[in-house]
């Protein structure tokens, strides 16, 4: 049984259960808009007799979805406290509330109400394509294949240059533990749209090793977005249903535009870019000696990252100085006299992409409401599930980050 509800009836419903005693859920009209507080009140009324049917349900363990009609809401998303359901404030995503639901509610589309079956049932294993073979798509295309055998049925490849295809085709097919790995298919650009999850991996703008500047996103953003937009057209021409994987740089703000500009709805875009981020604060802090496995990671892929020392013994100077040093270790690589790819390929990339498409938490940006924000999640069924921490510091810092990355994308105008 399903149970499909707007927000007005599954907050009469909540306080519903609060009047009976069934609910540990503090009191909150206080915190609804005069005009939603109306809506409530009416559904309170005009649906009271369906509460008992929805009481029912739940203890049948009875999914519950929440149709969201307001613009710019993110879909495909699982609601789990009071401040995620009221939408007021796009960082409660990552905070430990203290109003969590009695149940988890699924927020999808109007239009998704007819296809629920699909999104109830997992399609693996998954058919993915990487477009770009570069140093950071072969990268990849090496981690995936040792670590796919499970969730991936096949990759397909692409690239312009043919001899590189080739080349990547032959060698990756001939990595071998003996036992079965997810083959590597050569296709052309028809071809791999053919697939569940498409994985952009194309650059055109690569910062020499000298390079001097802080944060190159936006002339990487400039030329990037528009290739990406180009293949999302041909993905879409060609019928292409499934997720977007942004591994190309700057992630978030590609993200971003290929929801605003491409069309692409929210739930279908996921950038991958912070899993390096955390792996090289981790290992700054080992360096250190101040890690513990309460280090987490928040934001971009560059400027505007927050890294928290430890959720529970929170010390605001270290993790401001082990966010300072993250966002700059790519640049201790650089002076070896080699550009950083092997990790961004493999901890951003690979092993991120496969704990995603296994439905395991993972290291991955998505949209928040406002912009697209890294952190850890969990796909179940076609949502995202957001992993909280308990810290109140929280919200200013990634408010601060999502102000820098709107900054950032507002700035794309300047360069067109």
């Amino acid at each position: 049984m399903e149970t499909i509800l707007t927000q007005d009836t599954l907050l009469a419903y909540l306080l519903w259960r609060r009047s009976e005693g069934l609910s540990t859920l503090p009191s909150f009209k206080h915190q609804l808009t005069p005009e939603l507080s109306s809506q409530v009140e009416n559904a309170a009324k005009d649906k009271a007799h369906l509460f008992p049917t929805l009481e029912k349900a739940l203890k049948k363990s009875a999914p519950f979805f929440l149709v969201c009609t307001e613009p710019g809401t993110p879909s495909r998303m699982i609601l789990e406290t009071l401040e995620e359901l009221l939408f007021e404030d796009s960082t409660a995503w990552y905070v430990a509330s203290n109003s969590p639901l009695d149940f988890p509610i699924h927020c999808i589309q109007e239009k998704d109400v007819p296809i629920l079956a699909t999104l109830t049932n997992k399609p693996a294993p998954f058919r993915l394509s990487i477009l770009g073979l570069g140093d950071v798509g072969g990268t990849l295309l090496m981690g995936l294949r040792l670590l796919g055998r499970d969730v991936l049925q096949e990759i397909k490849i692409f690239d312009l240059d043919e001899k590189k295809r080739r080349r990547y085709y032959l060698e990756i097919n001939e990595v071998s533990d003996g036992t079965p790995l997810p083959p590597v298919v050569e296709a052309s650009l028809e071809e791999v749209f053919d697939t569940d999850v498409l994985v952009f991996t194309v650059s055109v703008y690569i910062p020499p090793l000298d390079t001097t500047l802080k944060d190159v996103r936006l002339v990487q953003f400039d030329k990037n977005r528009r290739i990406l937009l180009d293949y999302a057209k041909k993905a879409e021409a060609a019928g292409f249903k499934g997720s977007y994987f942004i591994v190309s740089d700057p992630v978030d703000l590609l993200c971003m535009n290929l929801m605003e500009e491409g069309g692409i709805e929210s739930h279908r875009i996921r950038g991958f870019g912070l899993g390096v981020m955390e792996a090289r604060a981790r290992f700054i802090a080992m360096e250190k000696g101040v890690f513990t496995e309460k280090l987490r990671t928040f934001g971009p892929h560059g400027q505007g990252l927050v890294v928290i020392n430890d959720y529970e013994a929170y010390d605001m100077p270290l993790s401001q100085e082990l966010t300072h040093l993250t966002e700059r270790e790519n640049f201790r690589v650089r002076e070896t006299g080699f550009k950083p790819y092997i990790a961004p390929a493999l901890s951003s990339g690979a092993i991120s992409i496969v704990k995603a498409l296994k439905g395991e938490e993972h290291l991955s940006t998505f949209y928040n409401g406002r912009v697209f924000m890294g952190a850890r999640s969990t796909l179940e069924n076609g949502c995202t599930k957001v992993a909280k921490i308990p810290l109140q510091e929280l919200p200013t810092l990634l408010k601060a980050t999502e102000d820098l990355l709107l900054g950032f994308y507002a700035k794309k105008e300047d360069t067109e």
